[in-house]
């Protein structure tokens, strides 16, 4: 099996030279660049951004995010979009890392926002889907909340009321906590059975 046979079966479809580096066990980081060149030459794969790579054009905007600042994830208005609890379109993506950054490529905006460490780092209510971490609705509701406290939202009637509470607490941050509380009373009344 070829290298780019690997690459096709593994799944990704962006990546970097890292990625492919332990992909193909190359023990020399140059010789995985040069396979890379000779990939991009041949029309196989795509240069993206500094270092990041894929399969094709027409590669997940999500995934890219998750490869152009490490560690991050997907939340706030991608992800409320995403899990339905907003209905506004925004065409950036946005998500939480160790700083604050924008980057734009090929007219997509990537907006890095800048969240404690204890927080970025606490793995609850973070998922993998498609390549990409993404928080869960319950937890970008709170990611929201913390960023800004006056958010409105569109659609709360799937959200698991004792999973919000439980994840604003990680934040350690009172006003959270309350803003939180406040969402939680709305919900059990609006969506009462």
């Amino acid at each position: 099996m070829t290298k780019y046979d690997r690459l096709i079966k593994s799944g990704f479809e962006v990546f970097n030279v890292d990625d492919l580096a332990i992909l193909w066990a190359a023990k020399n980081r140059r010789t995985v660049l040069e396979s890379i060149k000779g990939y991009i030459k041949r029309g196989k794969i795509y240069k993206i951004y500094k270092g990041i790579y894929a399969i094709n054009k027409d590669y997940d905007k999500c995934a890219l995010a998750q490869k152009l600042f490490t560690p991050s994830y997907i939340t706030y208005y991608t992800a409320l979009a995403k899990h339905g609890i907003i209905f506004q379109h925004y065409h950036e993506i946005h998500m939480f890392s160790v700083n604050s950054k924008i980057y734009e490529i090929h007219n997509q905006k990537y907006v890095f926002h800048k969240i404690k460490l204890e927080v970025l780092y606490n793995q609850k209510g973070i998922i993998v889907e498609n390549n990409y971490s993404i928080a869960t609705p319950e937890r970008a509701l709170c990611d929201s909340l913390y960023l800004n406290h006056t958010m409105s939202f569109d659609n709360l009637r799937n959200i698991n009321v004792k999973e919000l509470k439980i994840m604003s607490e990680i934040y350690k941050n009172k006003r959270l906590e309350n803003d939180v509380q406040k969402l939680i009373t709305y919900v059990e009344e609006k969506y009462a059975e």
